[in-house]
């Protein structure tokens, strides 16, 4: 039973010291980055599952008490490695500014300043309006003076019209993208998100884009109900 208690007392000291602590069964709660420094409240870390194949990268706000929590994905709190992220906010200008997604370039250009190549090419990622990651891509040369990069364009075949923002981001000294440079527009054209029903709701987005009377619940309740709008179809009853 002594035995049992040091071993316990053990690990929970070797948490505290690496600024990580169990944060429930699942999940880990750190207070301070892999080089021993207190998280900044407000301020956005990544965090590297480095021990994963391939790694996993998350980003965290650390809370008002300096904290970020995370799934531990079956990793131990300590595995986890966490650094600042720095973002200069440089407005970038992107080339071509528009793209016709059936027939999309190769390649685009960014330009702007402090693209770095000391620790590795800058990698370019795509973003939605929604903030969602379409494809990343990293820069195949960097020129100027870290004024000008050119990276592949990824896979636009499943991407619609509307408006995207590039985002260009620095590999650090500790081995990781955490230094964002800033982000230009690209407007893209050409393949607009169907709406087949034609209810308002895109097919991506509707659970039941053939039917114009479902959209948003599509659990299929005794024939319909206030989330279902008129039903077109005899309505079947549930038994009692």
């Amino acid at each position: 039973m002594k035995k049992i208690l040091l071993l316990v007392l053990v690990s929970a000291l070797l948490l505290l010291l690496s600024g990580c602590k169990a944060a429930g069964l699942n999940s880990c709660t750190r207070t301070a980055t892999g080089a021993g420094q207190p998280l900044i409240p407000g301020a956005t870390y990544l965090v590297i599952y480095q021990y994963l194949n391939p790694p996993l990268f998350r980003n965290r706000v650390a809370n008002a008490n300096g904290e970020i929590s995370v799934p531990s994905e079956g990793q131990p709190c300590t595995s986890l490695f966490v650094t600042l992220v720095t973002n200069s906010n440089q407005s970038l200008s992107a080339s071509p500014s528009s793209v016709y997604l059936p027939s999309p370039p190769s390649t685009a250009t960014v330009t702007g300043q402090s693209f770095d190549t000391t620790y590795g090419m800058p990698r370019v990622d795509y973003f939605d309006g929604n903030g969602y990651l379409v494809g990343s891509a990293y820069a195949t040369s960097v020129w100027g003076g870290g004024t000008a990069l050119q990276a592949s364009v990824p896979d636009m075949s499943y991407v619609y019209s509307g408006t995207y923002q590039v985002k260009v981001t620095n590999k650090t000294y500790e081995g990781y993208y955490s230094h964002i440079v800033g982000s230009a527009t690209m407007t893209t054209w050409g393949r607009d998100r169907p709406d087949s029903d034609g209810d308002g709701w895109y097919d991506d987005q509707d659970c039941s884009p053939y039917d114009p009377y479902l959209n948003t619940d599509c659990s299929g309740s005794c024939g319909g109900g206030s989330n279902y709008g008129p039903p077109y179809e005899v309505p079947t009853f549930c038994e009692y």
